[in-house]
């Protein structure tokens, strides 16, 4: 997956508008990322790594898209 990819799975996951999706983006920072949205979101990059996200150490810990970026990228899910 490519970084254009993640953000517009993170869009859906969240159900918002792509626009208010950016790497900066921090878990509360948006209505819509809570507690459900941040799960929402980890079931949805599971899926789309073939449920090979969900083996990252910590991965449902992070509450960045930076960190979990950077996850992805160092568990060669992402590029």
């Amino acid at each position: 997956m490519n970084q254009t990819e993640f953000l517009k799975a993170i869009s859906e996951a969240l159900e918002v508008d792509p626009a208010l999706i950016n790497m900066n983006l921090k878990l509360g920072d948006l209505a819509e990322w809570d507690s459900l949205g941040h799960l929402t979101i980890l079931s949805n990059l599971d899926a789309l790594t073939n449920e090979k996200a969900s083996e990252i150490k910590d991965f449902g810990s992070l509450g960045s898209l930076e960190a979990i970026w950077g996850a992805l990228v160092n568990a060669g899910l992402a590029s």
